[in-house]
């Protein structure tokens, strides 16, 4: 969900039944982001080991959901959440060497031309 939702738009979708449909849309939608995220960086090894050091911390890279804190909390302030960007980093990389593989064959392709 890119636009916030205002005060407006949850009163209608209640009026009309339609919030709990709402909800569990988005929630399913938030989880599915949140297991491609964690797919995506323990597939790589010393990507997956940095969910283990500070600033992130976990005990061990599985135990990371693929949660990655908001960028503001519910009032609007900038969330200074440490973990944040580390992990925003490491998503980064990981969807960077996910499609490097391609971007080399493309290379190889243009040179073999």
């Amino acid at each position: 969900m890119n636009d916030p939702l205002s005060f407006a738009d949850a009163r209608t979708l209640k009026e009309q039944g339609d919030i709990g449909r709402f909800i569990k849309h988005h929630m399913a939608e938030a989880q599915r982001t949140a297991a491609h995220r964690r797919g995506l960086v323990l597939r790589y090894p010393d990507l997956a080991a940095k969910l283990t050091e500070p600033p992130i911390g976990h005990s061990s890279p599985e135990k990371w959901n693929g949660y990655i804190p908001p960028a503001t909390d519910c009032t609007g302030a900038m969330n200074t959440a440490r973990c944040r960007p580390a992990l925003l980093a490491l998503v980064a990389e990981a969807e960077r060497r996910l499609h490097q593989p391609q971007e080399i064959a493309n290379v190889l392709e243009e040179t073999a031309a």
